[in-house]
Parts: structure tokens; C-alpha cells; sequence
């Protein structure tokens, strides 16, 4: 077998995603490679929905020569739903974006458990957003949660249910207020898919665009 067809063939069989019980891990970009722009579209198109959204996530992306992503959904009955998505560049994680259903109780409450777990920083430092009727986001500078009550179709559960969603960046630096905004709008396009991959009855419509952040 001559090295230039093993070459080929080997870079053949990197590119394949593979899918196994629900789960996609996708190969990008062969390790030496050229850097380029990591993209919504080839790494996590659920939230590549809309031009705002897909230039939001490619801006906390970021570049780089070996792009991986792994992406999970999963949600067999009516009261159960779990998403996730991840982006390695380089070897190093850069993003981790997650939704699922679940009985966080209060907005309140919600808000205490991020800050707490450690998932969104110093309330100091984040700002709120409203998502539709009902919803909330909450923005630090290198993350975003939204908080959505929904209740599946057919499910029979006496107790209220809601989407969570966050989205991490796991490579900190850049501009704070830059970055706050762009993971406040992947997350809310990320909302939108949860919605419907849960079956959320009366769902909200979520726009698209700069997000508007409520008045301290």
C-alpha cells in the first residue's frame, strides 16, 4: 500500500461522525491543520438557527486547527429531555452547552443553585435578560442560564417542570461584555431548540438579535 493512499484512507476514516445511542462525535479539522473558525453549523447546528446566533457562537468559539465536537440529545417520554453539545479546539475544552428538563422550583432559587454550583460567577457581575413571556436569562462574562417553564406534551406531572439551559465557556479572556452578549444569544437559540425537542406545550417565541438586558 503506497503512503499516499493510507494517508487518504486514514483521513477518510477520521472524518466520519460517529453516532451511538443518541450520541454524535463529529472530527472537524485533521490535527496540524490550518487554523479556522469554528462554526455553529459543523459543530453544534441546533443552535445555528439564525445569521445573529451562528455569528454569535463562532465569535466564543473562536479558531483553531483540531475542532472536535461531541453532541448528545436524549428524550424518550414525556418528562424527560437532555441535551448537550461540546467543543475541544486543540485539545483544550473552549465550550459546553447543555439544556435539560427539570424541577428547578423558583426563578429565585434558580438563580441561588447557579450561583452556588458555581455556574455563572458573582452575581455582581451578571446581568438578567427576559426571554418571551415567562422566561429569564441570566449573563455573566464567560457564561449564560436561562430558565423556561415548560410542560411536555402528554406529561402528567402535578409538579412544574422546566427547561435549563446553560452555555460555558471554558476559555476565559476577550471582552467581557462582548462575550456576555454573544453566550446570552447562544443560549437563548439553544432555548428555542429545547423547546421543541422537549414538546413544551405553549411554547414560547424567542427572537433573535442583540439581547436586551433588563434594568438593574
Amino acid at each position: 500500500m503506497s503512503k499516499r493512499f493510507a494517508a487518504t484512507q486514514l483521513a477518510a476514516a477520521a472524518a466520519l461522525a460517529l453516532v451511538v445511542g443518541g450520541t454524535a462525535g463529529f472530527f472537524l479539522a485533521p490535527e496540524g491543520a490550518e487554523a479556522k473558525a469554528v462554526s455553529a453549523e459543523s459543530s453544534c447546528p441546533e443552535v445555528g438557527t439564525s445569521d445573529s446566533s451562528s455569528e454569535a457562537f463562532g465569535r466564543i468559539a473562536g479558531a483553531g486547527g483540531d475542532i472536535r465536537s461531541t453532541m448528545s440529545e436524549k428524550g424518550s417520554t414525556p418528562n424527560s429531555y437532555y441535551y448537550s453539545c461540546s467543543v475541544d479546539v486543540d485539545g483544550k475544552g473552549r465550550l459546553l452547552l447543555t439544556a435539560q428538563l427539570t424541577q428547578s422550583g423558583s426563578v429565585s432559587g434558580w438563580k441561588r443553585n447557579l450561583e452556588q454550583n458555581g455556574n455563572i460567577g458573582a452575581t455582581k457581575d451578571n446581568k438578567s435578560f427576559q426571554l418571551g413571556k415567562t422566561g429569564v436569562g441570566v449573563a455573566s462574562p464567560f457564561s449564560a442560564a436561562v430558565y423556561l417553564p415548560c410542560k411536555p406534551t402528554g406529561s402528567k406531572l402535578s409538579v412544574k417542570s422546566n427547561l435549563a439551559v446553560e452555555v460555558t465557556m471554558l476559555r476565559k479572556g476577550g471582552d467581557a461584555e462582548a462575550n456576555r452578549s454573544d453566550a446570552a444569544q447562544v443560549a437563548r437559540a439553544l432555548a428555542a431548540h429545547a423547546q421543541s425537542g422537549a414538546h413544551c406545550e405553549h411554547a414560547e417565541r424567542l427572537p433573535a438579535g442583540p439581547v436586551e438586558w433588563a434594568q438593574s
